[in-house]
């Protein structure tokens, strides 16, 4: 029997607790790659200043995932993390949405 996402992704937030994905993206070891060699790899390379609501949220996300960071990618108004949590899982963070990353 094939579950759902919804159902894949209930699954994975009660075994990791405190990471609360909300979806399930699907990307080729390509467009990691590049994320990997081409991205910054924290929040004070991206930015020469940022907020402190930035600053904050960035620090929950080490604090939470205890991350190797794959590539920062920011904008005026938000910014979104590519990283390996703690538990070996390829995750990538925005403003809105926590995302398992699934390899094509």
């Amino acid at each position: 029997m094939r579950t759902t996402q919804a159902e894949r992704v209930k699954e994975y937030n009660i075994v990791n607790k405190g990471y609360n994905i909300t979806g399930i993206k699907k990307l080729s070891k390509e467009d990691l790659d590049c994320s990997r060699l081409n991205g910054y790899k924290s929040l004070d390379e991206c930015y020469k200043n940022y907020s402190w609501a930035k600053e904050s949220s960035y620090n929950k996300i080490l604090e939470t995932y205890k991350p190797e960071i794959i590539s920062v990618q920011g904008g005026s108004m938000t910014y979104s993390v590519y990283l390996v949590a703690d538990n070996g899982d390829t995750l990538w963070i925005t403003r809105d949405n926590n995302y398992l990353v699934e390899e094509v």
